[in-house]
């Protein structure tokens, strides 16, 4: 039932919580946070449940796993002076289940509703259903809590403010709404609560010298199921990156993992506070896929959203070309490509689609470092960087962008199937990619299973054809 942009907040969630009492009026409601229960949606059950008191619809918040004296568990014990195991325990009555922070559960009972800060492209046809983009879920609630004027105190809003702070690591991440980050701030002016002492506590940072390799590797773990796929992510928040040795580490477990759980993906993502950076990296049975963002991604808005929409559109590689030749055609947009290691494999997967030449202006091969300066690559940033690098990949996309005049270049360097003996230092198998785009460059950095490299060539094409599609949708919705 979500509101249209024309309706001021309080009015949209008047009519939600005018929405919500009718839907829920008569009935018995047991209210849960997600599966592994977490900072947001513990606290925004908890106000739930307040709010169905004060509407006086019978209700219970239960936490329906065990709770574990972990990173959630203390943060709200230390800073709200809550204990979640009060909370944990198992209604044994035929259950009408509410959602909060969370679509699906593998909990038995009929879910009547859902209240969420994360709008996915999954249908559900619960009986009341509201969800936008807010900082938090509790958020979400403590808007209808003003709306039919529940009487809000300091413990309220210091657990709306917490919420708000660690789901968007105080509001360092991109899911930050400035609107709602001053009315956190006047929340805490109202209450006499310290704003200062909350956001620092709010980046909770993961003590990972306090943890063991499957604590790391399942910290913040949640699990997607996105037309039957199954897919795993984790997080960690960091200031400052750990030694290479120690990431390469947490991979080699999740690699593991990815086999011991029989998943399709495992995503680690580590919110690095220092630098202001995102690091996700993709772990599939054939290839690792790095990824490095500036700012401060949201897991629910940013990430996943991408990964549920690679499986949901489960296109054959020929399909999605169609649908990247289509779109830009329709945007008017031309691409040029410099590839080293792929042989000029992108630019056939492109030509051997109908319409092709609207949209492929040049390609360039350039399989040596000769080459790639010959096509405007400066001799600096190969001495520099070495051929094998994300800042040479940048160079050749923008290199052959500028040179074709195109809307989209894209650049291809790595080691596929040997060694270079011109150029070592590369481990075989690491692939950049870089893809330029008006002012913005994506790069990608793959390790790709050792095989035969037609098959090592034909999984770095698909998954720059997963990225350029990415890119091509976000144009096509920005043109739109």
């Amino acid at each position: 039932m979500g509101m249209t942009n024309g309706i001021n907040s309080l009015e949209r969630a008047r009519k939600q919580a005018e929405i919500l009492v009718s839907t829920l009026k008569g009935k018995n409601v047991t209210i849960i946070g997600h599966d592994n229960i977490d900072v947001d949606s513990a606290l925004s059950g908890i106000l739930l449940s307040k709010l169905l008191d004060f509407l006086n619809i019978n209700n219970k918040f239960y936490i329906l796993e065990e709770v574990k004296e972990d990173e959630t568990y203390n943060i709200i014990k230390d800073l709200i002076e809550i204990d979640l195991k009060n909370w944990q325990g198992e209604d044994k009555e035929d259950r009408n289940l509410f959602l909060v922070d969370h679509y699906k559960t593998t909990h038995e009972g009929n879910v009547i509703g859902i209240i969420d800060h994360h709008p996915t492209k999954q249908e559900n046809k619960y009986d009341f259903t509201y969800v936008r983009n807010s900082c938090a879920t509790a958020y979400i609630i403590y808007e209808m809590m003003e709306a039919v004027n529940f009487p809000i105190g300091k413990e309220e809003a210091k657990m709306i403010i917490v919420a708000m702070m660690v789901d968007t690591i105080s509001f360092r991440s991109s899911k930050t709404i400035k609107e709602e980050v001053q009315r956190a701030k006047i929340l805490a002016e109202t209450y006499g609560l310290d704003y200062e002492y909350l956001e620092k506590q709010g980046l909770c940072l993961t003590p990972i010298d306090k943890l063991n390799i499957q604590q790391i590797i399942s910290n913040g773990q949640k699990w997607y199921n996105y037309s039957h796929k199954k897919i795993g992510s984790m997080y960690l928040q960091l200031y400052g990156m750990p030694k290479k040795e120690q990431i390469e580490e947490w991979i080699n477990a999740l690699k593991i993992k990815l086999n011991e759980t029989c998943s399709d993906m495992l995503v680690l993502v580590i919110f690095e506070t220092k630098s202001n950076k995102t690091y996700e990296y993709q772990i599939m049975s054939d290839c690792i896929k790095e990824t490095v963002s500036i700012g401060i991604l949201s897991r629910g808005k940013n990430i996943m959203p991408v990964i549920e929409s690679r499986y949901l559109k489960q296109k054959n590689i020929e399909e999605k070309m169609h649908e990247i030749v289509k779109d830009l055609i329709e945007q008017n947009m031309t691409i040029a490509t410099m590839e080293s290691c792929t042989g000029g494999g992108l630019a056939n997967q492109i030509t051997n689609i109908s319409g092709a030449s609207n949209v492929l202006k040049e390609s360039y091969v350039s399989y040596c470092n000769e080459a790639k300066i010959k096509f405007g690559v400066p001799k600096e940033v190969i001495e520099k960087y070495t051929v094998y690098s994300a800042e040479t990949a940048i160079a050749m996309a923008n290199a052959v962008k500028k040179e074709a005049n195109a809307s989209i270049g894209i650049g291809i360097t790595g080691q596929i199937g040997r060694i270079d003996p011109n150029n070592p230092g590369c481990e075989n198998g690491n692939v950049w990619y870089a893809i330029s785009n008006n002012s913005d460059v994506a790069v990608c950095k793959l390790h790709v299973d050792d095989m035969t490299r037609d098959k090592q060539k034909k999984i770095v094409i698909r998954e720059i054809t997963e990225t350029l599609r990415n890119i091509i949708d976000f144009s096509k919705n920005s043109y739109n």
